[in-house]
C-alpha cells in the first residue's frame, strides 16, 4: 500500500503517507517500508512492473504548502528483490488455454514454492480494478529442467486477457516476469 492522506480530504498534503506499507497475512499486521520522495496523493497510481519494481507515478495536491501536481513517478524496490539470486524463466508458452497443464522451463526448478499469474495492471485515480492474482498448482518435472503447471480454470477468477507470470524461489524472491494470454 503507497500514498494517500490521512487527512479526511485525500488531496491534503499536510497528512500525506509517505511510507508504502506491506500487509503479512501469516502475522494479519502492517510493517512500514521506505518512503517517497514526494506526496503521492488523490489521484496518483502506483503500478506493479514486470521486473518486481513498483511504478508510482503522478498525484495532486490542493496547493497547501506549494504542494501542487505531481508530472513525475519514481520506483520502488520491494524488499523481495533483495533477498539473493532471482530465478529466471528461459521460455513459457506466449497463450495458455484454462485447465491445462503447460511448461515453464527454468534452470532453478528445484527452488520454486510458488507459481503466480498477476493480471496486467489497469490503473486510474489511485484504483485497479482490473487487478487479479492467482496462485496455481505445479511440479517439478521428472528431468528436472522446469515445471508443469496447471492453468486455472474457471474464467470468473481469472478472465481471458494477458497476465504476469511469476515463479518464486524459497528465499521469496520473485522472477521477472513472462507475459502470458489466457483463454
Amino acid at each position: 500500500m503507497t500514498g494517500g492522506s490521512r487527512s479526511s480530504a485525500f488531496s491534503d498534503p499536510s497528512g500525506a503517507v509517505y511510507n508504502a506499507e506491506t500487509w503479512d497475512p501469516a502475522t494479519e499486521s502492517w510493517s512500514t517500508m521506505a518512503a517517497m520522495s514526494t506526496s503521492r496523493l488523490y489521484p496518483s497510481t502506483a503500478l506493479l512492473l514486470p521486473d518486481g519494481r513498483v511504478l508510482l507515478a503522478g498525484g495532486g495536491g490542493d496547493g497547501a504548502g506549494g504542494d501542487v501536481d505531481h508530472y513525475n513517478g519514481q520506483y520502488y524496490f520491494p524488499p523481495y528483490l533483495f533477498r539473493g539470486a532471482r530465478p529466471s524463466i528461459s521460455s513459457v508458452p506466449a497463450t495458455v488455454g484454462y485447465g491445462g497443464p503447460f511448461a515453464v522451463v527454468t534452470p532453478e526448478a528445484g527452488t520454486i514454492t510458488q507459481v503466480t499469474l498477476v493480471r496486467l495492471s489497469s490503473v486510474t485515480h489511485e484504483f485497479n480494478q482490473n487487478q487479479r492474482f492467482n496462485r496455481l498448482a505445479f511440479s517439478t518435472t521428472s528431468d528436472g529442467t522446469g515445471l508443469s503447471v496447471t492453468a486455472p480454470s474457471d474464467p470468473n477468477l481469472c478472465p481471458p486477457g494477458h497476465y504476469m507470470l511469476f515463479i518464486v524461489n524459497s528465499a521469496g524472491v520473485p522472477s521477472s516476469a513472462a507475459i502470458v494470454s489466457i483463454g
